[in-house]
């Protein structure tokens, strides 16, 4: 059987083997704090290294964009001056003619062409009918009048035109005043009384042709064209292809 001395010695020798354990532990634990410090620093320094090389290439790029900024500046001034010392460009008019379509000599006219009139200073949709021998313009508002001991006629001519602005079609309106050549008797389909028409000679332009022409004055606002061009205005000098349509450009006035 143990002693009371016997109990005491192996509760001492129990003391001391954990005391060594724990100082161990505690070893271990301070290697592992200065381990993770060294490491700390090592990374703070290799941070400011990078930092302090992204500065150095920061600063390098501000001085190439101040010298290109300078190059640029140079070049403008440069150019400038070069410009300043250039003569003004000349500026050539070159007369071009729109080539007439023509078959045989004579001018080809399609089924609907444009057609200006002198005296209404405007263009106007007509339709070249070989069916009919005289031509008609609409015409109303039709009033008789005398002067210098001949009978002449003031009429109006409407027609609608496209409103650039608006792009809607509006009516234009010309009033025109010219001396009765002759007057016709037409009788009307749904009338039994012949009906008295006075008969103008105006002036019209159709592509190359510039001819006097002598129109019917006759209501024809029901009509799809304000003008109709017969057989009497265009045979000898030109021919009709029934099979186009504005043939030939609009004329345009010049500006004065």
């Amino acid at each position: 059987m143990l002693t009371r001395s016997g109990l005491l010695i192996l509760f001492s020798a129990v003391l001391s083997g954990c005391s060594l354990t724990s100082q161990e532990q505690h070893q271990q634990t301070l290697d592992a704090i200065n381990n993770i410090e060294t490491n700390l620093k090592t990374d703070y320094v290799a941070l400011n290294d990078h930092l302090a090389s992204q500065q150095t290439r920061i600063a390098t790029l501000e001085q190439q964009v101040s010298d290109m900024s300078d190059t640029l500046k140079i070049v403008s001034n440069t150019q400038a001056r070069q410009v300043a010392n250039e003569p003004e460009p000349k500026v050539v008019y070159v007369d071009r003619e729109i080539p007439v379509p023509q078959a045989q000599g004579k001018t080809i006219l399609g089924e609907t062409e444009w057609v200006w009139i002198d005296a209404a200073n405007s263009n106007y949709k007509a339709r070249v009918d070989t069916g009919a021998t005289t031509s008609s313009l609409n015409a109303t508002d039709i009033q008789e009048f005398e002067r210098d001991g001949k009978t002449w006629v003031s009429f109006k001519l409407a027609h609608t035109a496209p409103n650039k602005d608006t792009e809607e079609a509006d009516l234009s309106v010309a009033t025109i005043e010219a001396p009765v050549k002759r007057w016709v008797k037409i009788r009307q389909a749904s009338a039994e009384e012949l009906e008295r028409r006075p008969v103008v000679e105006l002036r019209i332009r159709l592509g190359d042709l510039h001819e006097k022409t002598q129109f019917t004055l006759a209501d024809r606002s029901q009509m799809e064209f304000p003008v109709l061009l017969g057989r009497e205005f265009f045979k000898d000098i030109a021919v009709v292809d029934v099979s186009q349509s504005y043939i030939h450009p609009k004329f345009a006035a010049e500006q004065k």
